[in-house]
Parts: C-alpha cells; sequence; structure tokens
C-alpha cells in the first residue's frame, strides 16, 4: 500500500468520538425511536449528547410496545436507557412478558428518572414479588401520575405492597388494580393506605374478589377522603350490603363523582340504599349499573331520583 493511500485510509477511520455530528444525525434519521432508545443511549458520552440535540430524542415523549414478546432481558435494556432519559412522559409495556425480574429493572430505573409519567404494565405476569419492587420505587419516585397494573396476578400480598406506597407516594393520581386476584383482605390494606393518601384521584379495582366486605373498608376510608374522584368496583360479587356501605359513604363524601358498579348482585334494596344517598349529593355525577339483578321497579325508582336531582347520569 503506498503512502498516499495510507494516508487516505488513516483519515477514513471514524469513531464515535471523532464522527461529524451532522453524519450521526442522518443515521439516527433511518432508525425508529425504539432503536434510538435502546441502542444509541448510554453508549458513550459524546453519543448521549449527540442523541440530545437531535430534534427527534428532543420530542420523543411516547413509545408504544405493547405485545411485542419483550421479556426481562429487554426490558432491563430498556430500563438503562429510563435512567438518564428526559424526554419520554408516556410507556406502554402491556402484554408482554416482564415478570419479577424485569419489574426489578424498571423499579430502579423509576427510582431515578424524572419525566416518565405514565406507565402501563398490564398483562405481564408481574405476582407480587414484581410488585414489592415498584412499591419501593413509588415511596422515592415524584413524577409518575398513572400506574395500570391489571391483571398481574399480585393479590393480597401485591396489594399490601402497593398500600405502603400509597401511604408516602405524593405524586400517583391513578391505579388501575382490576382482575388481580385481590380479596377483601387486599382491599383493607389499599384502604388503609388511602387513609394517608392524599394524590390518588382514580382506583380501579374491579373483577376482583372484593364482596361486601372489601366495600365496607373501602366506604370507612372515603368517608372523609378528599380526593378519589372516581372508583371502579365493577364484577366485585358486592350485594345489597355493600351497596349500603358505599352509600353511606355518599352522604358524607364531597368529592366521589363517579362510581362503577356494573356486574355485581345489587338488587332493587341496594339500588334504593343508593338512590337515597344520591337525593342531596351536590357533586356526584355519574352510576354505572348496569347488569346487576334490579328489576323494573326498582330502575323506575332510581329514575324518580334523578328527576329530583338532574345533574346525575345512571346507566341500568
Amino acid at each position: 500500500m503506498s503512502k498516499e493511500t495510507t494516508a487516505m485510509s488513516n483519515q477514513m477511520k471514524l469513531s464515535l468520538h471523532t464522527i461529524p455530528v451532522e453524519l450521526v444525525y442522518r443515521i439516527l434519521d433511518h432508525l425508529d425511536e425504539l432503536t434510538i432508545l435502546l441502542a444509541c443511549r448510554n453508549v458513550c458520552i459524546r453519543l448521549n449528547a449527540i442523541t440530545n440535540t437531535y430534534y427527534r430524542y428532543q420530542v420523543f415523549n411516547t413509545v408504544y410496545l405493547g405485545g411485542n414478546q419483550i421479556d426481562a432481558q429487554r426490558v432491563k435494556h430498556l430500563a438503562n436507557a429510563l435512567l438518564q432519559n428526559t424526554t419520554l412522559t408516556t410507556l406502554y409495556l402491556q402484554y408482554n412478558q416482564i415478570n419479577l425480574q424485569g419489574a426489578e429493572y424498571l423499579s430502579n430505573a423509576l427510582l431515578h428518572n424524572k419525566t416518565l409519567a405514565t406507565l402501563h404494565l398490564q398483562y405481564n405476569q408481574i405476582g407480587p414479588q414484581g410488585i414489592s419492587h415498584l412499591g419501593n420505587a413509588l415511596l422515592q419516585n415524584t413524577a409518575l401520575t398513572t400506574l395500570n397494573l391489571s391483571s398481574n396476578q399480585i393479590a393480597d400480598e401485591g396489594a399490601e405492597h402497593l398500600s405502603n406506597a400509597l401511604l408516602q407516594n405524593k405524586t400517583l393520581t391513578t391505579l388501575d388494580l382490576r382482575v388481580n386476584q385481590i380479596t377483601s383482605r387486599g382491599t383493607q390494606y389499599l384502604a388503609n393506605g388511602l387513609l394517608q393518601n392524599k394524590t390518588l384521584l382514580t382506583l380501579h379495582l374491579s373483577w376482583n374478589n372484593i364482596g361486601d366486605q372489601g366495600a365496607e373498608y373501602l366506604s370507612h376510608a372515603l368517608l372523609d377522603y378528599k380526593t378519589l374522584l372516581t372508583l371502579g368496583l365493577e364484577g366485585i360479587q358486592l350485594g345489597d350490603q355493600g351497596a349500603e356501605h358505599l352509600a353511606n359513604t355518599l352522604l358524607r363524601n364531597k368529592t366521589l363523582t363517579t362510581l362503577r358498579l356494573r356486574e355485581n348482585q345489587i338488587s332493587n334494596r341496594g339500588a334504593e340504599h343508593l338512590g337515597n344517598a344520591l337525593l342531596d349529593n351536590k357533586t356526584f355525577t355519574t352510576l354505572h349499573l348496569n347488569y346487576n339483578q334490579i328489576d323494573d321497579e326498582g330502575k323506575l325508582y332510581l329514575k324518580d331520583i334523578l328527576k329530583m336531582n338532574s345533574k346525575i347520569k345512571v346507566s341500568l
């Protein structure tokens, strides 16, 4: 090889430390957002600095990764990216295979991340031990406002971990725990957490085996709770006794606006309790009672109540 060729070859050698910024931008133009997030971050300080100024990365706030067969190992890479990310606000990871280990990786990232506000983790086989890691992260995280953990088999043990988090967390506003094998015992844990929590606006507990006893625990917690706006209790095997407990809460609670009680076992008696409670309630707006055991007489009674408080909408 001639000296001229060798010199040209040396000039052509590029590394991440010397490659022109504009050339990196052109490469990034051909990559999707996920590749940029997982493969181009935390490689070296200079590449981080370049991607920080890349226009697509600067507006990179939502990632959809639902149903992508993402396992714990891939979550580890994602979690590493989240450690220093300052743009991502919404992350969809539902219907994957994150499990306990992946939940631990995400939890470590949440301890440091300051921007992620919405996290969807439903259907990921996280289990109660995985929830313990997420609960610990919620004790310190100050950014997350919405957390969807439905269908993760967290059971009463997982509910207890989340209850401990609710005692201290100051930012979470929406918590979705539908279809999680939670019983009245787990509901009691969550109710205790609500007693000191001042930020939660929406709580979904539908399709858990909560029953009338669990409804009583929640009712006591909500008597003076001044934050919760929406409570989802669909398909929880709620009967007239549980409906009466909730009705007693509505007589005193001045913040709850929406109560979802579809697919339960409420009859005319329970409907009457709820209707009477709504007569003078000035803040409540929406009651869902579809697919219960309320007959035409009970429905007529509720419709008469609505004539006296027309701002309330009841679905039957």
